[in-house]
């Protein structure tokens, strides 16, 4: 049973998570944006369920506040009627570890929760780091390090890093991404070539190559350049 606090201004919507959620986990609610940052600061969550129209602070601030402090362990599902691809990614960028777009069932609601919940407890019973040659990722604070530099990775992009490092040198299928990223709920826009872009550009500012290679009708591996042939 998980401590989680959902922060959604729309009584109807809180009501029926709470009939839902109730016999399964134990519950808070903040109805808007200020009430939510008061939760986060005095109580401890295993997950927060987050709209993005909130009165006061906007939803992605909440989320881009938590990603300075509690973030790369707490995880956060965005429930919210924005669902253009741009709304999506930028839910993704704000460090936000899922994106259910209204009106959802409450059983998927659900199901989304079981899996991050399952992560969090991955994450925690692994190793703390990932190794490979030179590169170091680091699970508990999301950074990755090369030649004595490193960089903050959004959550999106340490995952994605994360299983590229554990199947490395192989190449891992593109529908397995998906399956490991969003649980076979991919949105339809289909996030992860802007996802890993994104990600890329990051790594090439930062350490001068892109590690991300793009294997042509299959999917993504990583690869240092001088793997490369």
């Amino acid at each position: 049973m998980a401590n989680i606090l959902c922060v959604e201004d729309d009584i109807d919507i809180s009501r029926g998570i709470a009939e839902f959620l109730e016999h399964q986990h134990v519950l808070d609610f903040a109805y808007n944006g200020k009430q939510a940052l008061t939760f986060i600061a005095t109580n401890s969550y295993d997950l927060i369920l987050l709209d993005l129209n909130l009165p006061f602070v906007d939803g992605l601030d909440v989320c881009r506040t938590l990603l300075t402090t509690q973030l790369t362990s707490v995880p956060v599902v965005i429930m919210s009627a924005r669902n253009t691809e741009k709304d999506i990614l930028a839910g993704f960028d704000s460090g936000a570890w899922d994106y259910l777009a209204k009106p959802f069932s409450l059983a998927e609601l659900s199901a989304r929760i079981t899996v991050c919940l399952a992560k969090v407890s991955n994450n925690s019973s692994s190793k703390n780091e990932i190794n490979l040659n030179d590169v170091t990722l680091n699970c508990d604070d999301m950074t990755m390090s090369f030649n004595n530099t490193s960089t903050q990775l959004h959550r999106v992009g340490f995952e994605l890093l994360k299983l590229l490092l554990q199947k490395a040198p192989n190449t891992v299928k593109t529908e397995h991404i998906h399956r490991f990223l969003w649980n076979e709920d991919t949105p339809d826009s289909d996030p992860l070539r802007a996802h890993v872009y994104k990600l890329r550009k990051q790594l090439k500012t930062t350490f001068g190559q892109e590690f991300i290679t793009t294997i042509r009708g299959v999917g993504y591996k990583f690869q240092l350049d001088d793997q490369e042939k």
